[in-house]
């Protein structure tokens, strides 16, 4: 089995799919407040132990941090905080799995996954219909006004 993280300083989304890539778990814990390391506590007691006695979870992958400002949207400050927090998840994912993590560029997972998308369309507009329509009875999109 391999778990699968997407680590914000709001929220962890997670994962959890076998070696066929079918999908056995799907879920996200949101953070209402705390310090970085409460977050990161209340994720590893809470979820990260479940998962590791619910399944059998041989390798864990974890979407890198970006490195590159991006249009205005980004700040160092906000850079560094959110590398800080996902080096914390990496070494709690560690020590509760006694598993290296492998960082992945969400740009070569969607290589992996034969995404392409096109310049100037929407990413995540194109990854939330790649997922539901490979995942439709598994994954529900919900928007909001974010």
């Amino acid at each position: 089995m391999i778990l699968g993280l997407d680590v914000s300083t709001s929220k962890i989304g997670y994962c959890v799919v076998d070696t066929q890539q079918n999908l056995k778990e799907v879920n996200f814990l949101k953070f209402k407040d705390g310090t970085l390391e409460e977050r990161a506590q209340q994720f590893s007691l809470g979820e990260l132990r479940r998962l590791k006695y619910t399944y059998n979870i041989t390798h864990i992958r974890i979407e890198a941090p970006f490195t590159m400002f991006s249009g205005g949207k980004t700040t160092a400050g906000t850079m560094s905080k959110l590398q800080r927090f996902n080096g914390m998840i990496s070494v709690l994912a560690y020590t509760v799995f006694n598993l290296q993590p492998e960082l992945v560029a969400s740009r070569s997972a969607r290589s992996k996954c034969g995404i392409k998308i096109p310049r100037g369309e929407n990413t995540k507009k194109k990854i939330i219909e790649w997922v539901s329509g490979r995942y439709q009875k598994l994954f529900t999109v919900v928007f909001t006004r974010h």
